[in-house]
């Protein structure tokens, strides 16, 4: 297991590549905080639909009336392209045949693990 998490850390932050070999939870735990904030976002306001979100996302930035204001943490953690984010996990659900669970937003050591 410590193998399979490591890849998943050492992930580039630039790829588009989430793995579909690997469980959604063991994507999950390697994800930065705030990209697992955006996914629990995701849930909770979309109820799971990322082109809900992303069409929020593109009213905010063209100063449109929108339902969510994402955490500038999400922001840093996505590198500042939340959308590329949304497709990276939406293209990984699809690939997957499986929707992420519900995230676990407790990270005791404070950190952003990219």
């Amino acid at each position: 297991m410590t193998t399979v998490l490591a890849t998943v850390h050492e992930m580039p932050a630039a790829s588009h590549h989430l793995d579909p070999a690997l469980p959604p939870a063991v994507v999950l735990t390697g994800l930065p905080l705030g990209v697992r904030r955006l996914v629990a976002a995701v849930q909770t306001l979309y109820a799971g639909d990322w082109d809900d979100c992303a069409e929020d996302l593109r009213r905010r930035r063209a100063g449109k009336p929108y339902l969510f204001r994402l955490d500038p943490s999400i922001h840093s953690s996505a590198g500042g392209d939340e959308l590329a984010w949304l497709h990276r996990l939406r293209a990984y659900e699809l690939a997957r045949g499986e929707r992420f669970g519900p995230p676990d937003l407790d990270d005791p050591t404070g950190e952003d693990h990219r």
